[in-house]
């Protein structure tokens, strides 16, 4: 009998959130197998779904709600491209009337490099024959064309919104895009040029009818399409008014789909460091009542965050050994975040026994703790002359790397979910006898839980899954990895080449649960109780007052108090 997909709906809230988002749907793409002769652990129906346009063509998308501010996407249209029919230049000629017409049209927004390219492939699957300079197609060069996929493009510079590299169509409704004007009702001024719009005038937002109205039925119209809906994916900026639009999504989750879980992962993005006061205790309010809301309504809650901090915007970031990441590009960070989404999802969307997001929740949050944290080994570290086993003895211990806000996991650990990637049956062993005890497992998830089973620091429970698909880094991702990293993700110090381009690599990504989460969700809690609400005039314009701040407070030492207990 074959196994029943059951379906995940995501959703991404906010500019930065997108940004993560987008990298991991290209990610996702990037892994499809399109050959009968090459197999794949992965099962993309979990989070992807058919469809058909107009014309009668197949298609497959993924199944998300995307929303932003308006101005946020340039030169993709809201409704994408994917079902639009081709539309003619408007013409005078056409107009209704005889007198002189005047025909005033905005330019469009310069595409870069990577986005002509993947216009002119999508030109020429669908027949489009076009006299845009952008689409068409020169038959006598069309053998010559090499897929953006191919390619080795350098976006660092050309990335200003996350559409600037979006590789997958979306369907029409995916994106919605909120009025500037209409976030700007009740939008707290910081008495700077600094554009910071604080929680409770996102969750105002939602209120709106017209926005929650146009939100809620996209989350409808895609539950209505599963045959077997087991939960949700947030995804969600929590620095700034999305993270109230998101609470007011997770509220409407809660009562509507109160059976289905939610997985809610929150971001601030490390490029932004307010450098003037009143902005800076805004985002920092706005991450507080975020996680206080979000930890009473989502089923867990993963925090996502390249600084060492929550609430601390210039503390330094976590750092990888074989990456080379610029910290002031969101185009880079969110990259890592993304390849860590990607990878720790593979426990529950993989083909071979995946994990029910039920016995995820289960899992990760024992006895009220709601806060799990993440970690990431990017690239994994095997050199080219090592085997798993060999790498697990001897450099395994220091790989992961934390990507909630530099919070460690070693101490009193209780649950974890760990997924390994990348790693071929040629490469779990050497021939000989050392190890010889690993000969005998099958894969490298097993030959990894194995090795942890003999380990000093046993969690209560733990899961390790793995599949033998490595993470494809192909373009549009950005060349983060240093010189020492080889073509297919391995380390070589010998390796040395200007412009790297890995093009595939084995990974590690973990989701824990421990008492040292505790010391975060404390520090959450401590600043709260310092913060003096009635010296931040912007919060007080949002309707916080002293009372709720206190209330607020309370709430998050009851979430820390959680972690205390034995």
């Amino acid at each position: 009998m074959s196994q029943v997909t059951r379906e995940l709906i995501t959703l991404q809230v906010g500019h930065h959130a997108n940004f993560i988002g987008t990298h991991w749907w290209n990610l996702q793409e990037a892994s499809f197998v399109y050959s009968t002769a090459t197999s794949t652990d992965i099962n993309h129906d979990f989070l992807f779904r058919d469809g058909i346009t107009s014309h009668l063509q197949e298609t497959y998308i993924p199944r998300l709600v995307a929303i932003d501010l308006k101005g946020n996407l340039h030169s993709l249209p809201v409704e994408g491209r994917l079902y639009s029919d081709y539309q003619a230049e408007p013409s005078t000629s056409e107009a209704a009337w005889d007198e002189k017409v005047e025909f005033i049209q905005q330019l469009p927004q310069e595409k870069n490099e990577f986005l002509k390219d993947l216009e002119q492939e999508d030109a020429k699957f669908r027949g489009v024959r076009d006299e845009d300079k952008d689409i068409c197609i020169d038959d006598s060069k069309a053998s010559d064309d090499v897929s953006p996929s191919k390619k080795v493009y350098d976006l660092t510079k050309s990335v200003k919104v996350w559409s600037d590299f979006l590789r997958p169509h979306l369907h029409p409704k995916a994106i919605y895009l909120i009025d500037n004007l209409m976030a700007n009702t009740g939008r707290a001024s910081t008495g700077t040029s600094e554009n910071i719009w604080g929680f409770s005038s996102g969750y105002s937002t939602f209120q709106r009818e017209e926005v929650e109205e146009e939100i809620v039925d996209r989350i409808r119209c895609l539950a209505e399409s599963c045959n077997s809906l087991q939960g949700f994916q947030i995804l969600t900026d929590i620095h700034d008014g999305m993270g109230g639009i998101s609470c007011g999504i997770l509220q409407h989750l809660a009562d509507e789909y109160g059976s289905k879980n939610s997985l809610t992962f929150t971001t601030s993005p490390p490029h932004v460091v307010p450098t003037m006061e009143p902005a800076r205790r805004l985002m920092q309010a706005s991450i507080l009542q975020s996680y206080r809301e979000m930890c009473q309504l989502s089923s867990i809650v993963v925090p996502l965050n390249m600084r060492k901090s929550m609430l601390d915007f210039e503390a330094p970031c976590c750092s990888y050994q074989h990456l080379v990441l610029k910290e002031c590009n969101a185009y880079f960070t969110s990259s890592v975040m993304a390849a860590f989404l990607d990878t720790v999802s593979l426990a529950y969307r993989s083909r071979a026994s995946p994990l029910p997001l039920a016995n995820v929740v289960d899992m990760l949050t024992p006895t009220g703790r709601k806060v799990a944290g993440g970690s990431l080994s990017l690239p994994l570290g095997i050199k080219s002359s090592q085997s798993f086993v060999e790498w697990l003895h001897e450099e395994q211990e220091s790989s992961l790397v934390s990507v909630s806000a530099g919070c460690t996991y070693h101490l009193d650990p209780v649950s974890e979910l760990l997924t390994v990637r990348g790693i071929p049956p040629s490469k779990l062993n050497r021939p000989g006898p050392k190890y010889a005890s690993a000969k005998s497992c099958a894969n490298a998830a097993q030959l990894y839980g194995d090795f942890l089973q003999n380990s000093s620091k046993h969690p209560n429970v733990r899961f390790v899954a793995g599949v033998e698909d490595p993470l494809k880094t192909t373009a549009p991702f950005p060349r983060i990895f240093s010189p020492s990293v080889t073509n297919d993700g391995y380390i070589d110090i010998c390796h040395k080449t200007s412009v790297p381009d890995v093009r595939s690599t084995p990974c590690l990504a973990g989701l824990h649960q421990s008492k040292e989460l505790g010391n975060l969700l404390q520090q959450l809690y401590t600043s709260a109780k310092k913060f003096d609400v009635m010296k931040v005039p912007s919060l007080l314009e949002e309707g916080v007052d002293k009372e709720s701040w206190v209330m607020l407070t309370e709430d998050l030492e009851e979430i820390a108090s959680n972690y205390c207990s034995k």
